[in-house]
This record gives structure tokens, C-alpha cells and sequence, in this order.
């Protein structure tokens, strides 16, 4: 009898520990969008080892985020094309299109310096102080600078591309700091 309560509490304790690691793999990676409702909040899951799905607050498929060994695209619930990244070591692509056409290129000047161009123009850069851990991003279109307290991370220069909506910044921005940008 002694035996038998060891094996079904040892059973008991696996399928607790295994239910547990599903679980975290299933933990919510809350995503907020900023455009037309503030409180919306994804929540993503791999659903294959290159495929991640993002999740709306009624568990509807959003957005999915298709991995590549050179990057990552971001496309709708159905599989169409939104946003396809490109990771080179000294650059980043985003673009709108499977050709890579007129991509929006973060460019990795050093490690403290970034700047974010399309065909040559230069629209924001980004500068790191190491003392204070501040960010400080500089736009072409406004005249004062943003500051922002944190680890170095170039990706934030998403948040100046007008084209993408705010849900999909985030998304990209997740996914690039995931990605060591």
C-alpha cells in the first residue's frame, strides 16, 4: 500500500511539473496596441517551432509571426503579408512586400547608435548613453527629442515609421528585442 501512494504521488507531482511547463509556454506575451483602442492586449503562442500567433481578448487569431533564419514576417490571422524583417548584423529591413522593395532600413552605426533611413533619407536616430542608460531618439520631423531610460534598443526606432499601425510596432518591436535588437 505504501508503494502504490509513492507511485500515484509521484505521478501526481510529473503531470503537475509537465502541466507547468505548458504553461509556460502558453504564457501571455500582452502586446498593447496605442491606435484605435488603448486597451487592447494580445497574447501570443507558438504554435509551431517557427510560428508564433498573437491572440485578441476574445482568443481570436490576429496576427501571425512566420520566423525565418534571416528574420521574420509579420502577417494577418489569414497569412497575408504585413511587414517582412530582414536581420543582417549591421541592419535591419522592414518592408511592406516580399521583394524587399523600398524597405525602411535601421542602420547599426555602432554600439550606441542607430539610425532609421528610407532610399537615403535619414528620418530618426537614435543614441545611447551608457552612464545614465538613456536613450535619446531625434527625428527629422520634430524639433524636440525623445528620452527614454533603458538597455540599448535600436528596435525602438519602429515606433517612427507612420506606415505601420501601433498593434503592429509592438509586435515588431517584441519580436526584434526577442531577437537581440
Amino acid at each position: 500500500m505504501k508503494l502504490y501512494t509513492k507511485i500515484v504521488g509521484l505521478l501526481f507531482l510529473v503531470m503537475m511539473i509537465t502541466a507547468c511547463k505548458q504553461s509556460e509556454k502558453n504564457t501571455a506575451n500582452p502586446s498593447t496596441s496605442n491606435s484605435e483602442n488603448r486597451d487592447v492586449i494580445y497574447t501570443s503562442k507558438m504554435t509551431k517551432a517557427d510560428k508564433k500567433k498573437y491572440y485578441n481578448a476574445n482568443n481570436n487569431v490576429v496576427f501571425e509571426v512566420k520566423y525565418k533564419s534571416d528574420g521574420f514576417k509579420l502577417r494577418t490571422a489569414s497569412s497575408k503579408l504585413l511587414w517582412k524583417i530582414k536581420l543582417y548584423d549591421n541592419k535591419i529591413k522592414i518592408s511592406d512586400n516580399e521583394e524587399n522593395l523600398n524597405p525602411y532600413e535601421i542602420k547599426l552605426i555602432n554600439s550606441s547608435e542607430a539610425k532609421l533611413v528610407k532610399e537615403d533619407t535619414k528620418l530618426a536616430r537614435l543614441t545611447y548613453d551608457v552612464a545614465s542608460k538613456t536613450q535619446t531618439i531625434t527625428t527629422t520631423h520634430e524639433t524636440k527629442s525623445k528620452e527614454i531610460k533603458g538597455k540599448y534598443s535600436p528596435s525602438l526606432l519602429v515606433n517612427n515609421i507612420s506606415e505601420i499601425p501601433d498593434d503592429q510596432k509592438k509586435i515588431i518591436m517584441d519580436e526584434l528585442v526577442l531577437k537581440g535588437f
